[in-house]
C-alpha cells in the first residue's frame, strides 16, 4: 500500500510541475527546485459511527508520521505530494480504524519579502489546497468509505536556512474526519541553476576626450559701397578672439570640464576627468550563491579589459563584497571565489595577472544597511581600484 501511494505522489507531482510552467511564469532568477521532507504528527481521526448505534468513538487522538515530495514553481507557488500515517481511532465497545492519507496540493507563500521568497529563506507562511485520498484498515469492525477522492486544505509556517534546509509546522485537514498537525524538516536540492534577478546595468563609462572648442571667426557681412567722388577705403574687420583651452593635469579633459583636477596623467578617466577605476563597477553580477559570472557581467568585464589593455601601466585591485544573508564565513569564501572569477576573466581577455590583485571582504564592509532588499543588492558588489606598483 505504501509503495502504491509513493508511486501516485511522484507521478502526479512530476506532471503538475511540468504543466504548471504554462500557468505560472517563474520570476527571472528564481531557482526551481525539488525538495523532500518528513515529520511527526498529532492527528484527530473520527470515523462516522452514526449508522451503527452499538458503536461509538472512544479515542480519536492519535499520532504518526508523514513524507512529502515537492517542486518550487516560482517565488510564491509550489506543488507538493504527501503521504502520511495518521494512526488509528479506538472504538467502543471494541475495534480500531487506522488511517493513511495521500494528497497532491498547491502551496501559496506569503508574509515575507520578494528576495527571501526567491531563495526560500527566512520566515514565511503558506496556505495549502488540493486533492487527497484516504485508506483505512480496521480490526474487529466493518466499514464503508464514502469518498475515494476528496478536497484537502491546510496552512502553516516555514523557516528556510541558507543551505537548503527548512523547518515547517502546519495544520492539514482531509475531509471532516481526518485532521493533523505536523512538525517536520525538509531539504531543497540544487540552488545554482538560475541567475540572479536582473539589476540596472550601467556600462563602464567610455574615455571620451572632447574635441577642442575653438570659437568660429566672425563672419563679416559685406559693407555696401557708397558712390562718392572719392571712395573711402573700407577697413579690414578684426578677427574674433580665439578661446584658449587648457588641460593642466594632462588627462585629456579641459580644465573647465574637469571635475577632478590633478588626476595622474597615466590613469584612465571618464568624460568628467575623474578616475574610472575608483569604486563599484555596476553590472557585474553572479549566479545566485556562486562565483559564476552572468552574461551581462561578461559584457561589462570585456570593456574593463579593453580599458586596462589601453593603459598597460595601470594596476588594479579587485574587491568583492556580499550582503549579510547567510553565514559570515561562507560569505567571505564566496567573495574570495568571486574576486578570483573576475581576475581569471580579465586575464583571459589579455590583461596581465601581475597587474591584478584580488581581495575578498565578505559582508564586513557594507555600503549601506542590509535591512532592506535594495540595501542588500547595493552591498553585493565588485569594486575596481587603481593601486601603485
Amino acid at each position: 500500500m505504501i509503495k502504491r501511494y509513493l508511486t501516485f505522489i511522484v507521478t502526479a507531482a512530476t506532471l503538475a510541475g511540468c504543466g504548471s510552467t504554462q500557468v505560472f511564469q517563474a520570476d527571472q532568477g528564481f531557482d526551481k527546485r525539488v525538495y523532500v521532507g518528513g515529520g511527526i504528527l498529532v492527528s484527530q481521526v473520527e470515523p462516522d459511527t452514526s449508522e451503527v448505534p452499538s458503536l461509538s468513538v472512544d479515542t480519536s487522538a492519535s499520532s504518526g508520521a508523514g513524507l512529502l515530495l515537492g517542486y518550487d514553481l516560482n517565488n510564491r507557488f509550489s506543488v507538493e505530494g504527501h503521504l502520511a500515517d495518521l494512526g488509528e481511532a479506538t472504538l467502543a465497545p471494541s475495534g480500531t480504524v487506522g488511517y493513511q492519507v495521500a494528497g497532491l496540493s498547491g502551496l501559496f507563500y506569503f508574509l515575507n519579502d520578494h528576495e527571501a521568497r526567491m531563495q526560500r529563506r527566512g520566515f514565511s507562511a503558506f496556505g495549502r489546497l488540493g486533492l487527497g485520498t484516504l485508506n483505512n484498515d480496521t480490526d474487529g469492525v466493518e466499514f464503508r468509505r464514502i469518498n475515494v477522492v476528496h478536497l484537502l486544505a491546510g496552512a502553516g509556517v516555514e523557516y528556510g536556512f541558507s543551505r537548503g534546509l527548512a523547518l515547517r509546522a502546519e495544520l492539514v485537514a482531509h475531509e471532516t474526519d481526518a485532521k493533523y498537525i505536523q512538525a517536520g524538516l525538509l531539504y531543497r536540492f540544487g540552488g545554482r541553476g538560475n541567475q540572479e534577478a536582473p539589476k540596472a546595468i550601467m556600462p563602464v563609462e567610455q574615455i571620451d576626450v572632447p574635441e577642442p572648442e575653438v570659437a568660429k571667426e566672425a563672419v563679416v557681412e559685406p559693407v555696401p559701397t557708397v558712390v562718392a567722388p572719392v571712395p573711402a577705403p573700407i577697413p579690414a574687420p578684426k578677427p574674433a578672439p580665439k578661446i584658449v583651452q587648457t588641460d593642466t593635469d594632462g588627462d585629456g579633459v579641459f580644465d573647465r570640464q574637469d571635475r577632478c583636477p590633478g588626476t595622474d596623467i597615466e590613469l584612465p578617466v571618464r568624460a568628467d576627468g575623474c578616475e574610472i577605476f575608483n569604486g563599484p563597477v555596476r553590472g557585474i553580477g553572479f549566479v545566485v550563491g556562486s562565483a559564476d559570472l552572468t552574461t551581462s557581467a561578461t559584457v561589462i568585464l570585456r570593456r574593463v579589459a579593453e580599458i586596462l589593455n589601453e593603459y598597460p601601466d595601470v594596476n588594479v585591485t579587485i574587491e568583492a563584497h556580499t550582503d549579510n544573508m547567510g553565514d559570515a564565513a561562507d560569505n567571505l569564501q564566496l567573495s574570495r571565489r568571486r574576486a578570483l572569477a573576475v581576475t581569471r576573466f580579465l586575464v583571459g581577455e589579455g590583461v596581465s595577472g601581475a597587474r591584478i590583485r584580488p581581495q575578498a571582504f565578505g559582508e564586513s564592509r557594507p555600503m549601506t544597511s542590509n535591512e532592506t532588499a535594495a540595501g542588500r543588492a547595493e552591498n553585493r558588489r565588485v569594486e575596481l581600484k587603481v593601486r601603485k606598483k
